[in-house]
């Protein structure tokens, strides 16, 4: 794990050094101090990743290159291949209740002074699992660790490997973040359950200031687990100005053979515009479904999903914005087939629509971007 850290291609500041150093002495000295109550089982290291990329061939757009979905900043007409992603993790068990988590991403913005793929330090926690015997399933994590955002909405929509989950595309709350996190359930069922983490608000950057974000979820199953109902909260103080808040309601039915979900997410957001601060609380409704064509085969299953996007609900025809896309509604779509082998190989043929509405008749109408493509998804390890 040295290794891969003393290789990561990044400048990295104090907190980002600190971090990973910190976690495998702690590893150390939970080694030692609980040597003597260990299983004399060899502790379980697992290496494991996963990646995926697109053929891809932009069918339709106009010369305004900038958008929210994928490849909506490329020219017309363009056509290649794109590895997106490439995740490499090792996890190490160091107790039965205790292990370590270290992940690290390849992706084409992350690259090296000769402009190669480089590698950027994703995970790097430490997790105690059934830490308070009272509380079911009761987790602490330490370090760079992923925030409660997106746990949910990702594992039911299923799809990461196509787009992003809904509020993550757009930019609005993070993945990833460097602070503590507690999470359990309500029940011995496991029915119901939370999530509270305290984050430095820097997301996988270095960075350390005054400020914090807070990060709150309240989860409920219902119907044999088949229904899924998450509120969930997150609140940071940028700075003495502005700030930014957001609420998301979550809800998803999963059958055998289709799963449909919906979130609703509402910001309130500020950002400094010639000096001044100005309210634009952006608002986002994201609506997916999955299902297995039997009629097909096995293997099969077909996907789509509609997003809403306005970036801004306090626009005023004649307000001046820092972001263009603040002056256009986002219409996305998203619609594929899937073929997957043994989880492991996964081929989807998919398009991606991107319609633009614009607020008022003085910005320029924009032409929707259509972008078919050939998406692959593959796992490695245990």
């Amino acid at each position: 794990m040295l290794l891969y850290y003393s290789l990561l291609p990044i400048k990295a500041g104090f907190h980002q050094r600190f971090w990973l150093p910190a976690i495998l002495i702690s590893i150390c000295f939970c080694q030692l101090s609980i040597a003597q109550t260990r299983s004399e089982t060899t502790p379980k290291n697992r290496i494991w990743g996963y990646s995926f990329g697109d053929v891809i061939y932009k069918a339709q757009g106009d010369t305004l290159y900038w958008g929210n979905t994928e490849y909506a900043g490329l020219e017309e007409k363009t056509i290649g291949t794109n590895l997106r992603r490439l995740f490499l993790g090792y996890d190490s068990k160091i107790t039965e209740n205790i292990r370590a988590r270290v992940l690290v991403e390849s992706k084409a913005t992350t690259t090296t002074r000769e402009g190669r793929f480089g590698l950027a330090l994703i995970y790097g926690h430490l997790e105690w699992n059934n830490i308070v015997p009272a509380i079911p399933n009761s987790t602490v994590r330490i370090g760079l660790i992923p925030t409660p955002i997106f746990a949910l909405p990702e594992k039911s929509w299923g799809y990461r490997s196509v787009e992003k989950n809904a509020l993550d595309l757009r930019g609005i709350g993070k993945v990833i973040d460097q602070g503590a996190s507690f999470s359990g359930d309500f029940n011995e069922d496991k029915t119901a359950g939370f999530t509270v983490m305290v984050g430095n608000g820097s997301g996988n950057k270095p960075g350390i200031d005054k400020y914090l974000e807070y990060y709150a979820s309240v989860y409920r199953k219902l119907w044999d687990n088949q229904v899924t109902i998450e509120i969930l909260g997150d609140y940071m103080k940028e700075n003495e100005v502005t700030d930014h808040a957001f609420i998301r309601g979550f809800l998803s039915v999963e059958k055998p053979l289709w799963t449909l979900g919906t979130e609703v997410s509402q910001v309130y957001s500020k950002e400094l515009v010639s000096g001044y601060s100005q309210n634009v609380n952006p608002r986002l409704v994201s609506v997916f479904f999955s299902n297995k064509l039997g009629f097909i085969g096995e293997n099969w299953r077909s996907f789509l999903r509609f997003d809403y996007y306005d970036p801004s609900t306090n626009y005023k025809s004649n307000g001046i914005y820092n972001n263009p896309s603040e002056h256009y509604f986002e219409h996305s779509f998203w619609f594929g087939l899937h073929y997957g082998y043994k989880g492991k190989i996964n081929i989807m043929p998919n398009i991606i629509v991107n319609h633009y509405k614009r607020k008022n008749n003085t910005v320029v109408k924009r032409i929707s971007d259509v972008v078919p493509r050939i998406t692959v998804y593959f796992q490695f390890g245990d």
